[in-house]
Protein backbone atom coordinates (compact mmCIF):
# COMPACT_ATOMS: atom_id res chain seq x y z
CA UNK A 1 0.00 0.00 0.00
CA UNK A 2 1.18 3.64 -0.85
CA UNK A 3 0.51 6.59 1.41
CA UNK A 4 -1.03 8.55 -0.64
CA UNK A 5 -2.46 12.12 0.87
CA UNK A 6 -6.00 12.26 1.44
CA UNK A 7 -7.43 15.75 0.22
CA UNK A 8 -8.68 17.35 3.37
CA UNK A 9 -12.90 17.48 3.40
CA UNK A 10 -14.37 20.71 2.20
CA UNK A 11 -15.86 22.92 4.88
CA UNK A 12 -18.99 24.21 4.09
CA UNK A 13 -20.13 27.45 5.37
CA UNK A 14 -23.19 29.50 6.21
CA UNK A 15 -23.87 32.48 3.98
CA UNK A 16 -24.44 35.24 6.92
CA UNK A 17 -22.04 34.06 9.81
CA UNK A 18 -19.55 32.74 7.81
CA UNK A 19 -19.08 29.76 10.43
CA UNK A 20 -18.61 26.14 9.49
CA UNK A 21 -21.88 24.62 8.58
CA UNK A 22 -22.67 21.40 10.54
CA UNK A 23 -22.82 18.27 8.27
CA UNK A 24 -25.92 16.35 7.77
CA UNK A 25 -26.39 12.71 8.83
CA UNK A 26 -26.04 11.63 5.55
CA UNK A 27 -22.79 13.56 4.79
CA UNK A 28 -21.64 11.64 7.37
CA UNK A 29 -22.71 8.24 6.91
CA UNK A 30 -21.34 8.74 2.81
CA UNK A 31 -17.75 9.89 4.11
CA UNK A 32 -16.03 6.68 4.69
CA UNK A 33 -16.59 3.71 2.51
CA UNK A 34 -17.80 1.26 5.24
CA UNK A 35 -20.18 3.76 6.28
CA UNK A 36 -21.37 4.50 2.77
CA UNK A 37 -21.68 0.99 1.59
CA UNK A 38 -23.75 0.33 5.22
CA UNK A 39 -25.93 3.45 4.18
CA UNK A 40 -26.17 1.79 1.03
CA UNK A 41 -27.74 -1.41 2.16
CA UNK A 42 -30.01 0.39 5.07
CA UNK A 43 -31.31 2.41 1.58
CA UNK A 44 -32.16 -0.99 -0.12
CA UNK A 45 -33.69 -2.80 3.22
CA UNK A 46 -35.95 0.55 3.01
CA UNK A 47 -36.79 0.13 -0.55
CA UNK A 48 -37.64 -3.37 -0.28
CA UNK A 49 -39.84 -3.08 3.23
CA UNK A 50 -41.39 -0.83 0.92
CA UNK A 51 -42.32 -2.72 -1.90
CA UNK A 52 -43.21 -5.70 0.18
CA UNK A 53 -45.53 -3.49 1.83
CA UNK A 54 -47.31 -2.86 -1.44
CA UNK A 55 -47.83 -6.76 -2.35
CA UNK A 56 -48.85 -7.90 1.27
CA UNK A 57 -52.60 -7.96 2.02
CA UNK A 58 -53.20 -5.35 4.33
CA UNK A 59 -53.90 -7.62 7.48
CA UNK A 60 -50.15 -9.07 7.09
CA UNK A 61 -48.33 -5.40 7.02
CA UNK A 62 -47.66 -4.81 10.23
CA UNK A 63 -46.67 -8.32 11.04
CA UNK A 64 -43.70 -9.03 8.56
CA UNK A 65 -40.74 -7.13 8.01
CA UNK A 66 -37.77 -7.13 5.36
CA UNK A 67 -34.59 -8.04 7.86
CA UNK A 68 -31.61 -8.45 5.36
CA UNK A 69 -30.88 -8.89 1.70
CA UNK A 70 -27.71 -11.00 1.01
CA UNK A 71 -26.49 -13.19 -2.66
CA UNK A 72 -30.17 -12.42 -4.08
CA UNK A 73 -31.98 -13.86 -0.96
CA UNK A 74 -34.06 -11.68 0.75
CA UNK A 75 -35.22 -12.63 4.42
CA UNK A 76 -38.19 -11.50 5.84
CA UNK A 77 -39.35 -11.99 9.25
CA UNK A 78 -42.34 -12.77 10.61
CA UNK A 79 -44.03 -12.19 13.85
CA UNK A 80 -45.92 -15.97 13.83
CA UNK A 81 -46.16 -19.19 11.73
CA UNK A 82 -49.31 -18.30 10.37
CA UNK A 83 -47.87 -14.97 8.81
CA UNK A 84 -44.62 -16.87 7.76
CA UNK A 85 -47.05 -19.54 5.94
CA UNK A 86 -48.64 -17.23 4.15
CA UNK A 87 -45.21 -14.96 3.05
CA UNK A 88 -43.85 -18.50 1.82
CA UNK A 89 -47.07 -19.57 -0.60
CA UNK A 90 -46.65 -15.91 -1.79
CA UNK A 91 -42.17 -15.71 -2.31
CA UNK A 92 -42.75 -15.88 -6.17
CA UNK A 93 -44.77 -13.27 -6.55
CA UNK A 94 -42.46 -11.38 -3.52
CA UNK A 95 -39.57 -12.24 -5.21
CA UNK A 96 -40.97 -10.29 -8.66
CA UNK A 97 -42.25 -7.32 -7.03
CA UNK A 98 -38.56 -6.81 -5.11
CA UNK A 99 -36.72 -7.18 -8.07
CA UNK A 100 -35.33 -4.45 -9.70
CA UNK A 101 -32.73 -3.18 -12.39
CA UNK A 102 -29.94 -2.81 -9.36
CA UNK A 103 -30.96 -5.88 -7.32
CA UNK A 104 -32.26 -8.78 -8.72
CA UNK A 105 -33.95 -11.00 -6.02
CA UNK A 106 -33.78 -15.07 -6.77
CA UNK A 107 -35.00 -16.18 -3.45
CA UNK A 108 -37.18 -15.59 -0.40
CA UNK A 109 -36.45 -16.87 3.18
CA UNK A 110 -38.57 -16.94 6.02
CA UNK A 111 -38.33 -17.05 9.39
CA UNK A 112 -40.63 -16.91 12.34
CA UNK A 113 -39.09 -13.51 14.44
CA UNK A 114 -42.03 -12.15 16.97
CA UNK A 115 -41.26 -8.77 18.01
CA UNK A 116 -40.46 -8.14 20.78
CA UNK A 117 -43.21 -7.54 23.75
CA UNK A 118 -42.34 -4.03 24.46
CA UNK A 119 -42.92 -3.20 20.96
CA UNK A 120 -46.40 -5.06 20.15
CA UNK A 121 -48.43 -5.10 23.49
CA UNK A 122 -49.47 -1.56 25.13
CA UNK A 123 -50.13 -1.98 28.88
CA UNK A 124 -53.21 -3.15 29.63
CA UNK A 125 -55.91 -0.44 30.27
CA UNK A 126 -59.30 -1.75 32.34
CA UNK A 127 -62.31 -0.41 29.79
CA UNK A 128 -63.77 2.64 31.45
CA UNK A 129 -67.64 1.23 32.90
CA UNK A 130 -70.53 2.73 32.26
CA UNK A 131 -71.47 5.97 34.23
CA UNK A 132 -74.88 6.37 35.92
CA UNK A 133 -76.62 7.87 33.61
CA UNK A 134 -75.55 5.10 30.99
CA UNK A 135 -76.65 2.71 33.87
CA UNK A 136 -80.25 4.26 34.30
CA UNK A 137 -80.77 4.20 30.47
CA UNK A 138 -80.13 0.49 30.21
CA UNK A 139 -81.91 -0.74 33.08
CA UNK A 140 -84.50 1.31 31.51
CA UNK A 141 -84.31 -0.27 28.03
CA UNK A 142 -84.63 -3.46 29.31
CA UNK A 143 -87.65 -2.90 31.62
CA UNK A 144 -89.29 -1.62 28.15
CA UNK A 145 -88.67 -4.97 26.68
CA UNK A 146 -90.86 -7.79 27.17
CA UNK A 147 -89.85 -9.86 30.14
CA UNK A 148 -89.44 -13.55 28.12
CA UNK A 149 -86.60 -11.72 25.92
CA UNK A 150 -83.33 -12.66 25.80
CA UNK A 151 -81.87 -9.10 25.32
CA UNK A 152 -83.61 -8.22 28.60
CA UNK A 153 -81.79 -10.86 30.53
CA UNK A 154 -78.06 -10.19 28.45
CA UNK A 155 -78.85 -5.93 29.87
CA UNK A 156 -79.34 -7.01 33.47
CA UNK A 157 -76.95 -8.99 33.70
CA UNK A 158 -74.76 -6.12 32.20
CA UNK A 159 -75.87 -4.17 34.89
CA UNK A 160 -75.65 -6.38 37.52
CA UNK A 161 -71.95 -6.96 36.48
CA UNK A 162 -70.95 -3.10 36.10
CA UNK A 163 -72.54 -2.68 39.32
CA UNK A 164 -70.28 -5.22 41.31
Amino acid sequence: MHNAAVPPAPTFFTHRTNKPMAKSLQEHLTATESLARLAAHAERLMAFQRNLETVLPPALVPHARVANFKLGKVVIHANNSAVAAKVRQMGPRIAMALSSSSSKVTEIGVSVQPLPAALTTAAYQRPKLPGAQQKLGLRSFAQDLPADSALRRALERLIKTVTE
